[in-house]
């Protein structure tokens, strides 16, 4: 085990194509993590070792890569661009101490990065910035450092300067080295503004100086508590200034000594050795030898490769197959680990991301996690075969124990099977995994819309249900009122028979029947409900009558009444929030207006005027492809979530249509 202040857990997170995992691969070729500097085009890349990420030449999970190396304990995490993949960006982002932005200097900072690294903020990481491709044409640093200081926060300051922007970058220096830099002075500025050494302060508030191991001292702090995020600078295709950015992270970067762990009491969790163990697990994934791995971050504690461990004093330990450091896919075995180590171990079947663990029969503090992202695209998925059918349970059962943001729901209204995820792109890497891994493949479309109905005028009805066919016959007759039932109420039957016109002990059948028949729906399918049923009236047999002749009854009873209430179908709306650039939000708002038969509830800024966030109330219907719809919109730079709101009445003109569709379905069905 190292020294805390010895251990540097770094988050690589930026736009596809930025240069995020050949950086990390150059990273660990410096450190002696690969013996030759991967690359994805080629796919050897350290990080990039499934199947799906070498065809589309892009990280689809987080890879940690492991090394010692000087004085260091190295966990680099190489993490997804694409922002659908948000749940592996926040598990990376938990796990680390420092979260760089890695930003391609001919794609300049974009929407994607922004919101990364006002999430890393929001969570208490230290940032940096690393900028990469600074050697192609018309690229200009100075004017990239001033869009990261507006996009990104005046917290943005050079660190890190090159010897000139385009093909002539060969070289990078310190900042602090040339005193007669502007950029200099402000990053001395960033440093005093997190620096506690009430001397250093007065004396540099008095000279306007700092020594530089002054400012060498005082930098980890200030980028730990976020006062300073520094822009680095080099090429990791060629090697240039690689080894100065390793060295920069190797004296500066906040280790776990600088970064306290708070439980969810608000309660520091020491970081010693001694104490009990206590740690997260931030990722699962399985592995085709070893089963279920955990990854984890370790708060506090020693933990043995072979310990038994649980999530709660409650629950049953259950002895690990193992203890590693992971190398991309290899893994390196270890007999223990100690607190601000991430470790990956096997064999623990009951714990998943996000659960907080400790030794088997003891006490286990709960620890804050992020919030899962919500899905916001879905599709309905039928296995192709017999075969597949028996499989797919338990096949997508350990997808979404991997991936928390992929879920599954078997719909009791539409009996589908549907799949939620991210995007299309995530589904798409779900289901190639699926086929892949367990030999299972789906037909895909789009999920079918629960509908509900509702009636919006009063009405009366009865039926009479007569059978005779010899023997014993059947005789039921009730008759109903039917008004507009208040929202939510559901199915409301009230038995308003007198005089014995209907025996007390047939009442309940006659109930059933009307809910059965609602379950069923009228005009279409779909659950019937708001509706007030009064049985005030009806006829019986002595010998004839039955519940099963009372239950028909009472169901085509109610089928003519909501006939004659001037039924209508209630379709689900929903809450939605978009996050878009400000110069873009007209042209959302304009479509979420006028083709989504939305209504927009509230629009404000965020980031400093540069992202819009939209608040509306939308149609499900109108929302089955917005991701891509958006995408599209904004040039990949919208964002939204949405969640179910409330039922309410469709247009006539769009009930018609759906109408029409379900008819169809059945004929040729």
């Amino acid at each position: 085990m190292r020294a805390l202040a010895s251990l540097h857990n770094i988050a690589f997170v930026g736009h596809p194509a930025s240069g995020k995992t050949t950086l990390v691969d150059a990273l660990a070729f410096e450190v002696g993590a690969s013996p030759r500097k991967g690359s994805v085009a080629d796919g050897t890349s350290i990080c990039d070792t499934e199947p799906e990420e070498q065809a589309k030449k892009h990280t689809l999970q987080n890879s940690v890569v492991s090394a010692n190396w000087g004085d260091k304990s190295w966990n680099f995490i190489d993490t997804p661009g694409y922002p659908e993949f948000q749940a592996q960006f926040l598990a990376a982002c938990y796990a680390s101490d420092l979260v760089v932005g890695v930003v391609s200097a001919a794609s300049g900072v974009t929407f994607n990065l922004r919101t990364k690294m006002a999430e890393a903020k929001r969570l208490g990481r230290g940032r940096a910035i690393v900028i990469t491709h600074l050697d192609g044409e018309n690229v200009d640093f100075d004017a990239l450092i001033e869009e990261l200081r507006d996009k990104i926060g005046h917290e943005c300051v050079p660190a890190l300067i090159p010897n000139v922007s385009g093909a002539g970058f060969t070289e990078v220096h310190r900042t602090v080295n040339h005193p007669e830099n502007p950029w200099c002075e402000r990053l001395e500025d960033r440093v005093i503004d997190a620096c506690e050494d009430e001397t250093i302060v007065e004396h540099y508030l008095e000279t306007q100086e700092l020594t530089p191991k002054e400012l060498d001292d005082h930098l980890p702090a200030a980028i730990a508590e976020g006062s300073l995020v520094p822009v680095l600078v080099c090429n990791p295709e060629n090697g240039v200034a690689v080894p100065k950015t390793l060295e920069f992270f190797q004296r500066f970067a906040p280790s776990p000594a600088t970064v306290p762990t708070v439980d969810t009491d608000g309660q520091v969790v020491e970081p010693t050795r001694n104490g009990e163990v206590l740690g997260t697990v931030f990722s699962v994934i399985s592995d085709p030898h070893l089963g279920r791995v955990c990854l984890a971050r370790l708060h506090r504690g020693t933990l043995g490769a072979h310990d038994s461990i649980a999530s709660g004093p409650d629950e049953k330990g259950e002895k690990m197959g193992g203890l590693y450091r992971l190398v991309g896919k290899n893994r390196e075995p270890l007999e223990d680990a100690g607190p601000g180590e991430i470790v990956a171990f096997s064999k623990v079947e009951h714990l998943e991301s996000w659960d907080t663990f400790g030794m088997a029969g003891k006490e286990v503090h709960a620890m804050p996690t992020p919030a899962v992202p919500k899905p916001m695209v879905a599709l309905a998925a039928v296995p192709k075969s017999r075969s597949d059918e028996q499989k797919i349970g338990e096949a997508l059962s350990k997808l979404s124990v991997e991936d928390p943001s992929f879920q599954i729901e078997h719909t009791a209204d539409t009996h589908e099977l549907v799949l939620h995820g991210m995007s299309d792109l995530h589904l798409q890497i779900m289901l190639m995994r699926l086929e892949r891994r367990f030999n299972v493949s789906c037909e895909t479309s789009v999920p079918k819309i629960a509908f509900r109905q509702s009636v919006t005028k009063p009405s009366e009805a009865h039926c009479r249900h007569k059978k005779q066919s010899g023997g014993r016959g059947q005789f039921g007759e009730c008759h109903i009122r039917l008004k507009p039932g208040k929202p939510n109420s559901g199915i409301v039957f009230l038995d308003k028979v007198v005089g014995g016109a209907i025996p007390r002990n047939l009442i309940p059948a006659v109930e059933k029947g009307i809910r059965e028949e609602a379950h069923r729906g009228v005009i279409a399918s779909g659950e019937v409900v708001d509706v007030e049923i009064e049985l005030y009236d009806g006829k019986f047999h002595a010998v004839d009558s039955d519940e099963a002749s009372f239950k028909h009854a009472g169901a085509m009873a109610f089928r003519e009444g909501v006939e004659k209430g001037r039924p209508v179908l209630l379709e689900p709306v929903m809450s939605v929030e978009i996050h878009v650039p400000t110069d873009m939000a007209g042209i959302i708002f304009s479509d979420i207006t006028s083709h989504r038969r939305g209504h927009v509830v509230d629009q404000t800024t965020e980031e400093a005027g540069h992202v819009t966030l939209i608040r509306a109330e939308v149609p499900l219907a109108t929302m089955q492809s917005y991701y891509r719809e958006l995408k599209s919109q904004t040039a990949g730079e919208g964002a939204f979530s949405m969640e179910f709101d409330r039922f309410a009445a469709m247009p006539m003109a769009e009930q018609k249509k759906v109408l029409a569709n379900q008819e169809a379905e059945v004929v040729h069905g």
